[in-house]
């Protein structure tokens, strides 16, 4: 039985001996080994899990992801069709961007709140015609912007023509316009999305708030 014992001692012989249990053991509990190991597999991805899901709800119906420059450009509801009309304008904030919307000649336009010239607040300036065209006038400066285009325009004359007349003409787009719908006697805006640099951009995106709201 000594003999036996210090046998089993020795490297070799007790790793066969080992073995040998081992393979005893799982035959006899071959069953509670495989639920023991899905358990524990269970328990080791159980996060990864949790974390797939959570994924998959910031994803599209489709599948697909969602892009987040085209939910910036997303049209926002921002007032009544029938509240507009009787003030002729209003003011909201869009994806963080600070406009003002008109209603002028039964048409809506919506711009930029500050003038680019100086950041002057466009929604307390006056909507005259100016060669034809309803411009918001800055009260500022006395800048004028065009509804329909965000033009800025001016009157030139010629120096070396004495009976030359001032002429109106346009400094290029310098206010940001976007878009205005109605559906269902709501009014939407969406932010534009050209990619030209506009010079009101300035003002629209530093710290020049003008009215205290959120989108």
């Amino acid at each position: 039985m000594l003999k036996c014992f210090r046998n089993c001692l020795r490297p070799s012989s007790y790793l066969q001996f080992l073995s040998k249990l081992l393979y005893l053991l799982f035959l006899q509990y071959e069953i509670l080994f495989s639920q023991l190991l899905s358990s524990l597999v269970h328990l080791h991805f159980w996060h990864f899990s949790s974390t797939v899901v959570s994924v998959t709800t910031s994803m599209n119906l489709d599948g697909s992801a969602q892009d987040p420059e085209k939910r910036g450009h997303s049209s926002v509801c921002v007032g009544r069709e029938d509240d507009i009309k009787k003030s002729e304008r209003m003011t909201a904030v869009v994806h963080d961007r600070e406009v003002v919307i008109f209603y002028h000649r039964g048409e809506y336009h919506a711009m930029d709140i500050r003038c680019y010239h100086s950041g002057g607040p466009l929604h307390l300036g006056d909507i005259e015609d100016f060669d034809g065209r309803p411009c918001i006038v800055c009260p500022w400066h006395k800048y004028k912007i065009t509804l329909a285009t965000g033009e800025s325009l001016y009157q030139s004359i010629n120096p070396k023509d004495p009976s030359a007349k001032p002429k109106w003409c346009s400094k290029g787009i310098k206010q940001r316009i976007h878009t205005v719908t109605v559906d269902n006697g709501n009014i939407y805006v969406t932010l534009s999305n050209e990619p030209f640099k506009c010079d009101s951009d300035f003002y629209a995106t530093g710290d020049f708030k003008v009215i205290k709201s959120s989108s």
